[in-house]
């Protein structure tokens, strides 16, 4: 081997040792006295070493927080304390224009990856944020990726509040995963994916919102989520894996557009369990007390092996081709055709999101 090459390998190692040895644990308030600490979560995220992990002391602490470095950002205990808030700064919050075009005024932005965010609350109360300027708890901009992960989202207001907002303009691929979080007092929806190159996945979160709980229109999955109250617990344009989710006492459970599978899901109290605008599969979920089970709106899909339980037409507006088998107890009229009139169709991807209840399409 020669001595260049021996060089060579030698300062790629030493690039290589490098990150390990800056990025280290430091901390926010100071309860970790042992650990470098910072006076404020702004003044630790733009200081520390990339890929460090910010602990952050229990306490309020008013500010609007940019994470533009990959680390871990983590709320910690101390002594019988143990909740990290997040707030609106006196100052109020600063408004950005995201990759879509949309206002967002969010009390976390993140715009590097990986970040991730744990056992944090943001709260977004005295935001004074009125719509079209998106009240948002925690923004994934485009570029950026990471984790959150047992956080909670509350008092997002102003007609546009959203928990986390996740998006990817960008060509190149992100992840966002969203898991095992709280969502409550907020106005419009718990979360918001968008993009073709966005991966995203939600799971096990508990979501309470105003409006359409949960807005998807990128790639990834929904999992075994509790979704409660809204107009609409899950409004979807594929490709989306939704399944294992408990929606309730909404008017409509889950909406689809294209491209979606939709399967053991349980949905109850509704108007209607899914309302569906062609090119979507639904596959063993369970539907309760509700109106109207499945809404074909005359438009062609799969729909297999669903139970349909305490309805007043257990599937509506159906094709006169499909002959999938469900079971249906209790449903005053197992089903509906007269689709002469033809199918009622979905819209495309909307140039703007959804707020407040916006009726489905009639026919």
């Amino acid at each position: 081997m020669s001595r260049l090459r021996v060089l060579f390998l030698l300062v790629i190692g030493l690039l290589l040792g490098v990150r390990p040895m800056l990025a280290a644990n430091y901390a926010v308030g100071t309860c970790k006295p042992s650990l470098p600490n910072y006076a404020t979560i702004s003044a630790a995220v733009s200081g520390v070493p990339p890929f460090s992990t910010v602990q952050v002391c229990p306490g309020t602490y008013p500010e609007q927080v940019t994470i533009a470095q990959p680390l871990t950002l983590k709320g910690i205990t101390s002594g019988n304390a143990g909740q990290v808030v997040i707030t609106v700064p006196p100052s109020g919050l600063t408004v950005v224009t995201d990759s879509y075009g949309n206002s967002i005024a969010a009390l976390v932005a993140v715009t590097a990856g990986p970040v991730n965010i744990t056992d944090i609350t943001v709260d977004g109360s005295g935001s004074n944020v009125t719509f079209p300027t998106w009240d948002v708890g925690i923004f994934y901009e485009s570029g950026s990726s990471g984790t959150v992960n047992e956080i909670t989202a509350r008092n997002l207001s102003g007609g546009g509040g959203v928990g986390v907002w996740a998006e990817n303009a960008n060509a190149t691929n992100e992840s966002v995963t969203i898991k095992n979080s709280s969502f409550h007092d907020i106005d419009d929806s718990a979360v918001i994916t968008i993009g073709s190159t966005l991966l995203a996945t939600v799971k096990g979160n508990t979501m309470q919102a105003g409006s359409y709980q949960v807005q998807w229109f990128s790639g990834g999955s929904l999992t075994s989520n509790v979704i409660y109250g809204g107009f609409v617990g899950i409004y979807v344009f594929g490709p989306a894996t939704v399944s294992g989710n408990t929606l309730a006492n909404q008017s409509y459970g889950i909406e689809g557009f294209g491209g979606v599978t939709a399967t053991s899901n349980k949905i109850s109290n509704v108007s209607y369990g899914i309302f569906d605008f062609g090119g979507d599969t639904y596959q063993s979920n369970t539907i309760t007390k509700t109106g109207v089970g499945i809404e074909f709106g005359c438009n062609t899909i799969t729909a297999l092996h669903n139970t349909i339980n305490d309805a007043t037409i257990g599937i509506d507006n159906v094709p006169a081709s499909f002959s999938g088998i469900n079971t249906f107890n209790s449903v005053v009229t197992l089903r509906t055709d007269g689709c002469e009139a033809g199918p009622i169709h979905g819209p495309k991807l909307p140039a703007a999101l959804h707020t407040g209840p916006i009726p489905v399409p009639a026919r």
